[in-house]
């Protein structure tokens, strides 16, 4: 009788951690896929960032400006942007100590992160 119950004990706790790990993967996959790939270009940045302000005078002064669709989130004072921002960075595979801003997410669901490499991206537009 006893091994019968020490049986039953780890077929339950077997059971549970599985439904756990199977929850839990689930809904990591489900953050990723509340956002499909956009259409455009998304471009996310902090108000106050001085990353960000490098990006802001060069595509304000950029000649591709008017032909190129960016979308621009705002992820400092915006939870939805920022929990947006947080799945693009997850999409890339990105870990999290290296998540910040500027992030540009193209279309092809590529991240370009950090002033210099979002600027050389779009000096690739002719």
């Amino acid at each position: 009788m006893k091994k019968i119950t020490i049986i039953a004990v780890i077929l339950t706790l077997i059971i549970i951690v599985g439904g756990v790990f199977l929850v839990s993967r689930g809904q990591s996959s489900n953050n990723t896929n509340n956002y499909p790939l956009p259409a455009d270009l998304t471009y996310y940045w902090g108000n106050g960032c001085p990353h960000c302000k490098i990006v802001a005078d060069f595509m304000s002064s950029w000649d591709k400006k008017d032909t190129v669709k960016v979308d621009k989130k705002e992820v400092w004072s915006n939870i939805a942007n920022a929990n947006e921002l947080k799945a693009r960075y997850a999409y890339c595979k990105v870990p999290q100590s290296q998540m910040g801003v500027p992030l540009l997410f193209t279309p092809d669901g590529k991240c370009f992160s950090g002033d210099t490499e979002i600027i050389n991206y779009f000096k690739t537009f002719k």
